[in-house]
């Protein structure tokens, strides 16, 4: 492979967030003297009479209902989660999904000779769903998904079309691909700790130059699981899925502009 453009190490980096009782008062009259007869009858001085029923002692209110402990903290609080905020990598918003399978050759260098694989991405960015098929040309085969080795790592693309028009010379094209590093053995785990990424953007593709050269990137991500059935060097075989970020976070870091 002449020339491949794919290194995400400074970005890699960043990426790895009751109420009380009280005496009744009784309210005399402010100029009136009262004072008991021998006949039991409360007598006035202004000449008013008033019977001994009238002579009650007060009963005191009483509520009828049960005065219950007031918590002065407040009504409790529940913090929400942030539905787009990715938990592998705090203050990096979730924008899409994908899923993605690989089962193909891995090529050493990209030429004419170069073939593709089997697999298919499927993804959704900013709400809009997407998927990127396999491309088989006549006369010279499956050209994507590709696999290739890049300094240490495989890099496996799907593009969104690809002509016999676009083999001579650079073409412009739209990019889903995965990094791996190439001494993953089989098994499953988290993308995170394994070093992968998966990556959605446009790219200038020259097949007969073996050019493969990122333009700019949409998201980065790797919050995601995978899982490798079969990795010999020469072949490999493998599904991911996870969640795509918004790389606004982490914009300082990427080594390739965000596309407008």
């Amino acid at each position: 492979m002449k020339k491949i453009s794919l290194v995400f190490v400074l970005f890699l980096a960043f990426l790895f967030i009751g109420c009380g009782e009280s005496d009744p008062k009784m309210v005399s009259p402010e100029d009136d003297e009262i004072s008991d007869d021998d006949g039991g009858n409360t007598v006035v001085e202004d000449g008013e009479t008033q019977g001994d029923e009238e002579n009650m002692e007060p009963v005191e209110e009483q509520d009828d209902i049960d005065e219950q402990p007031v918590s002065d903290d407040g009504p409790e609080t529940v913090e929400e989660p942030d539905e787009n905020n990715d938990p592998v990598n705090p203050g990096f918003d979730v924008i899409g999904t994908f899923d993605l399978s690989y089962t193909g050759q891995v090529n050493a260098s990209v030429s004419m000779q170069s073939r593709g694989g089997n697999g298919k991405v499927d993804f959704t960015y900013n709400g809009m769903p997407n998927t990127f098929n396999e491309i088989t040309l006549p006369m010279v085969g499956t050209l994507f998904p590709l696999a290739m080795v890049n300094s240490g790592n495989i890099i496996i693309v799907w593009l969104d079309g690809f002509g016999a028009g676009d083999i001579s010379g650079d073409a412009q094209k739209q990019v889903f691909g995965i990094s791996v590093p190439q001494n993953t053995v089989a098994g499953s785990g988290n993308m995170a700790g394994a070093n992968m990424y998966a990556f959605f953007g446009d790219m200038t593709v020259n097949i007969m130059g073996g050019k493969f050269e990122i333009n700019c990137v949409r998201t980065v991500t790797n919050a995601g699981t995978y899982e490798i059935t079969a990795n010999d060097g020469s072949s490999l075989s493998m599904t991911a899925n996870g969640d795509l970020l918004d790389p606004a976070a982490g914009a300082a870091y990427l080594p390739y502009p965000a596309c407008e």
